[in-house]
């Protein structure tokens, strides 16, 4: 059963913007240590921080109650194949529990120069 879908398009000039102008208080507002350091080794940093930034919008959309959401309730991981996935936690994963039990977050990235774009599907008991 397919419990949530968001899809989110950032502009990632303005994604550096944000980053060039509140510098490590932006970081470390919108993304987890992990996923800063994932992108410091990436060879576009800031194309990396939009691809983010896109995929936790569209969790948040696919979860569809976003009240009491924060950035960090969302973690943005790859898996061995590069893949990206988003691990739940803290009231992110409460709202969800109370749609499923079980569950599965499906994401996909993608990018085009300006554009960073992300899609989420969330499937569940």
């Amino acid at each position: 059963m397919i419990v949530g879908v968001g899809i989110d398009i950032v502009d990632v000039r303005r994604i550096g913007a944000l980053f060039q102008k509140f510098g490590s208080h932006f970081l470390k507002k919108i993304y987890t240590e992990h996923e800063i350091a994932f992108c410091f080794a990436r060879s576009n940093v800031v194309n990396s921080l939009a691809k983010m930034y896109a995929l936790k919008e569209a969790t948040i959309k696919a979860l569809s109650d976003a009240k009491g959401i924060k950035w960090h309730d969302m973690e943005v991981f790859h898996d061995q194949n590069g893949r990206p996935g988003v691990k739940l936690q803290g009231v992110a994963l409460a709202n969800l529990q109370k749609k499923a039990k079980t569950f599965s977050v499906h994401a996909s990235v993608s990018d085009e120069h300006i554009y960073a774009v992300a899609y989420v599907l969330i499937d569940g008991l």
